[in-house]
C-alpha cells in the first residue's frame, strides 16, 4: 500500500467544526453535566475522544482553550438544556451567525 499523506493529518479539536462533527455522534438525548469536575461534563468527554487524558489535578491545555472559546455553548441552564442535541444546536448556530 502506498503512503498518503492524509494519514498524518491532526484533527484540530479546537475548530468549532470538529466539535460539531463529534457533537452529531453523540445521543442527542444524553445529557451532560457541565459542572461534573470528574470528567462527565461536555469538553472533558470531547478530549477524551480525541485521545487526550483529562486529569483531576490540571486539565489538559485543549480543556481550559475550549472553555474559553465555546463555553456558552456546553453552559446552558436550566440543567435541562444540557443535552448533546441542545448543544449542538448552540455551536450550529455559533458557526453560522
Amino acid at each position: 500500500m502506498l503512503y498518503d499523506p492524509k494519514w498524518e493529518q491532526k484533527t484540530d479539536i479546537l475548530a468549532l467544526p470538529t466539535l460539531i462533527a463529534w457533537l452529531e455522534t453523540k445521543n442527542p438525548n444524553e445529557s451532560y453535566n457541565f459542572d461534573d469536575c470528574k470528567g462527565g461534563c461536555l469538553f472533558s468527554q470531547y478530549i477524551v475522544a480525541h485521545g487526550i487524558p483529562y486529569n483531576l489535578y490540571g486539565p489538559a491545555p485543549e480543556w481550559l482553550a475550549l472553555h474559553d472559546l465555546y463555553g456558552p455553548i456546553a453552559c446552558a441552564y436550566p440543567i435541562s438544556r444540557q443535552t448533546f442535541g441542545a448543544a449542538l444546536t448552540r455551536a450550529r448556530a455559533a458557526l453560522n451567525p
